[in-house]
């Protein structure tokens, strides 16, 4: 019984360690270097940086990019800013909401914390920073940029970047605007603090998987109850789910299980996976799979692709082994294989070599549209 116990809690620590945040961490930095790599997108992240007066590798942290926003509002933005963050402060402080029962108290007590100005910016640059570290918002689209001739353009240009290089093959569109707009602002600081934000939440972590609960505010007629016949989804709602209109809707009704729930799913995991891939044959065109995000050298990759673009004659310049390589024989990924054995200790066949370039200037594409819709 002991032995059997000892295999259960075994089992248990191994399915742990297979999903914990470094599973995950790792799953979203692969995503992150097949942005990385895009063909053009290291010098369009450049340029738009220099057209934003961003410095030339991004903010170095989020105090910098929070006191870049608010240099860049006027006064009275300002106002509206430091009355909105004292609001937050103050809820949270008092652990309160908001409401008529206290709005002129809390007016009261802002007037009279309005001298203190250290203070006073202090709420503002936090009220900033907590939009800008949100692993679920896109910071560009604070309320407040919209009618300021300076912060309303930086969604557009961060917006410019996601529609140019994102593609099927890069999979979670939310993700991907994360990456850029983190990426662009500041840096690979700002990748690093998002995963580790992303990861830490368990709603949020699992690339492909999330749930959605719709509320009477989802619905067109919330007032008639939810047996009225207008009690039907409304516009933004219809939006918002037609966005997964290459996903499969898991119904969880409130009488059911979690043990039937996860029964239901390995039952049903090859016709789900049909539904998804099989069905929708546009993904088969970008080799989305169920195990797409794999882990590949991508350093050791880019070496090979940047050394086989090279005629002959320059490769020859670069090996500086004893071998003769120059004869009308010998093709280039014989000359590849000895450069990459004799200075980087690394052993591949020519064929490797061939398929290996091949494969990462694929990765570097940006693929846009699929061929085939018809299925959806």
């Amino acid at each position: 019984m002991h032995k059997v116990h000892n295999v259960h809690q075994m089992r248990i620590k191994i399915s742990m360690k297979k999903y914990s945040t470094e599973y995950f961490e790792k799953k979203f930095n692969i995503l992150f270097d097949k942005l990385i790599i895009k063909d053009g997108f290291l010098d369009a992240v450049k340029n738009t940086r220099k057209e934003l007066k961003i410095p030339e590798n991004g903010f170095e942290n989020e105090v910098e990019l929070a006191e870049y926003f608010l240099g860049k509002m006027d006064a009275e933005e300002q106002e509206v800013l430091s009355f909105l963050s004292f609001l937050d402060d103050y809820s949270i402080k008092k652990n309160v909401a908001i409401d008529d029962k206290n709005k002129a108290e809390v007016i009261k007590t802002y007037i009279k914390t309005k001298g203190n100005q250290k203070e006073r910016y202090m709420r503002m640059v936090l009220w900033l920073i907590k939009g800008i570290a949100n692993h679920d918002q896109i910071f560009t689209q604070n309320i407040l940029f919209k009618k300021n001739k300076f912060l309303s353009k930086l969604f557009p240009k961060t917006f410019e970047l996601t529609d140019r290089f994102w593609g099927l093959d890069l999979l979670d569109e939310h993700i991907f605007g994360h990456f850029i707009e983190k990426y662009l602002f500041l840096g690979k600081y700002g990748i690093n603090q998002y995963i580790k934000s992303k990861i830490t939440c368990t709603n949020c972590r699992y690339i492909g998987v999330n749930h959605f609960s719709p509320n009477r505010n989802n619905m067109k007629g919330k007032n008639e109850g939810p047996f009225g016949k207008n009690y039907i989804f409304n516009k933004e709602t219809v939006k918002l789910l037609s966005l997964h209109f290459n996903s499969v809707f898991l119904i969880i009704k409130p009488y059911a299980t979690k043990e039937e729930v996860v029964q239901y799913v390995k039952d049903n995991w090859e016709s789900l996976k049909e539904h998804i891939i099989e069905k929708n044959t546009f993904y088969k065109q970008f080799d989305v799979h169920p195990s797409k995000i794999k882990e590949s050298d991508s350093e050791k990759s880019q070496l090979i692709y940047e050394l086989y673009k090279l005629p002959k004659k320059e490769l020859l310049k670069k090996y500086k082994g004893e071998e003769n390589l120059s004869g009308p024989d010998i093709y280039k990924e014989k000359i590849i294989s000895c450069i990459l054995w004799e200075e980087y200790n690394i052993n591949m066949s020519q064929d490797a070599i061939k398929k290996t370039a091949t494969r990462f200037a694929k990765s570097m594409e940006v693929r846009k549209r699929p061929k085939d819709i018809r299925d959806i």
